[in-house]
């Protein structure tokens, strides 16, 4: 018999050999009365397996004991992924059948946890060696003065919830952050994806490693996921620290609005609008289980109600609307779910013109489903100074009857053009736009009616 373990007095007369083929048989299915009397068992003994000696692996090896692995022999008809497993005769280490879809499951020994443990320590410093190669080159710093209005805006935002003392910004997607970056998580990553490529921000080589694709050379998964370094230089040359440039970022947005902010200004109060007024209609569409898909049209609808109407009054709109293509669906009239979803817009347009024609308003309150983002805090907290307004105004009202006189109306403001050159709104004939064009394209944008316009050059004239 084997060294480890010695038989029990009732099968103390068999040599190992004979046990073996006793054990086989047993399995094979023979009846165990009949191998009890012609194996000259004790009459006694019911259950083979409780007087069988354990079975010793010829195959496996304790790893770190270098000894032989033992198990208790199963009974017929157990499935391999309910027999017991295998344990070394000195230590605790366990080799476990494999179960079901070819599952095995892992050791809890002390000696599998440690070493698990210094294989995932190892595996994070190889990753985190990765990260400093990829992302550890400090790049030359962005100079500030280039940063537009909606960049500096952002990366305040950006910076608002980091810690004084440190550079390092958490990431969007931080339990200590409150708010969102942006209306929503699809415009949040491309502001950073575009500060990233900027060269604005750069990664911290100490973010969360599985916001990084490993086997892509550490590409960025998930930028909301991601720690960031501040690649700005107030002073030439030098990239300046988070607090520095935080106090200077501020110091700039708190004062006086600037006329060169003008156009950058006007798209983000009615894009921040536009986006909040679009997740209501969704909010309000998932609870009548309308999956909205006439977004093009909504937005188009939103954006020319935002003229007129502030984002609570389109609240009201959206859950008019949304009332009715419920009702719309519950009755049978609609073709279906999908048709009904794409009544909302015009639904809401009708309602608006009706409100415009008989001189009626009515507002919502903001529904905490739909977070005022941190944008939007600070465009309205910190550079307007004119909290609740991206709420409770229209967005062109408020341009034209308050933003306008206030900032953009002073003597000798747009001087520089040539007084012979006269542009025009082609939808109301105001002369308060914006004009971009080049060589071959020119684009206005009015700010009283909200018409954007494109003119396209017939001949393009070679220098």
């Amino acid at each position: 018999m084997n060294e480890y373990f010695e038989p029990l007095g009732e099968v103390k007369h068999l040599s190992e050999p004979e046990i073996e083929v006793l054990y086989q048989r047993y399995l094979a299915g023979e009846k165990t009365s009949h191998l009890i009397a012609e194996y000259k068992i004790p009459g006694a003994v019911r259950s083979l397996l409780k007087v069988l000696p354990p079975l010793l692996s010829k195959e496996l090896k304790c790893p770190y004991c270098d000894l032989p692995m033992w198990v208790k022999r199963h009974a017929r008809g157990t499935p391999e992924s309910l027999r017991p497993p295998f344990q070394c005769v000195r230590c605790e280490h366990r080799v476990y059948p494999h179960g079901p879809y070819s599952r095995h499951m892992a050791c809890s020994c002390t000696t599998c946890y440690k070493v698990r443990q210094q294989a995932l320590s190892a595996q994070a410093q190889r990753d985190r060696d990765e990260l400093v190669r990829q992302y550890g080159v400090c790049r030359e710093p962005v100079p500030y003065a280039t940063l537009s209005f909606v960049q500096k805006l952002t990366l305040l935002a950006v910076l608002d919830a980091g810690k004084p003392g440190t550079d390092s910004i958490a990431p969007l997607d931080a339990s200590t952050r409150n708010e969102a970056l942006a209306p929503s998580e699809a415009i949040s990553e491309d502001l950073l994806k575009k500060f990233h490529e900027a060269g604005v921000l750069r990664v911290d080589p100490e973010s969360d490693i599985h916001a990084f694709e490993r086997a892509a050379g550490c590409r960025i998964r998930n930028f909301l996921a991601v720690r960031w370094l501040p690649n700005v230089a107030l002073e030439a040359g030098e990239c300046s620290t988070r607090d520095a440039l935080y106090r200077a970022l501020y110091q700039e947005l708190s004062g006086r609005v600037q006329p060169a902010w003008k156009s950058e200004l006007y798209n983000l109060m009615f894009n921040l609008a536009r986006e909040e007024s679009l997740a209501y209609i969704r909010v309000l569409a998932s609870e009548v289980n309308f999956v909205f898909g006439a977004e093009n049209r909504a937005e188009s609808v939103v954006g020319q109600l935002l003229q007129d109407f502030s984002v609570s009054e389109i609240y009201y709109f959206a859950r008019i609307a949304v009332k009715n293509a419920a009702h719309f669906y519950a009755t049978g009239n609609s073709k279906g779910r999908n048709h009904a979803s794409n009544t909302i817009p015009g639904n809401m347009l009708s309602t608006a013109q009706s409100a415009l024609a008989d001189n009626w308003r009515k507002s919502a309150y903001r529904d905490p489903r739909v977070a005022q983002s941190a944008l939007h805090r600070l465009l309205y907290d910190v550079v307007l100074k004119d909290s609740g307004a991206g709420f409770s105004k229209s967005p062109g009202v408020y341009w034209r009857e308050e933003l306008v006189p206030r900032f953009f109306s002073a003597p000798g403001f747009g001087a520089g053009t040539s007084p012979s050159v006269k542009v025009f709104c082609r939808e109301c004939d105001s002369g308060n736009i914006d004009v971009r064009m080049d060589k071959v394209s020119l684009d206005t944008l009015c700010y009283d009616c909200g018409t954007v316009s494109q003119f396209q050059a017939i001949h393009d004239v070679s220098d």
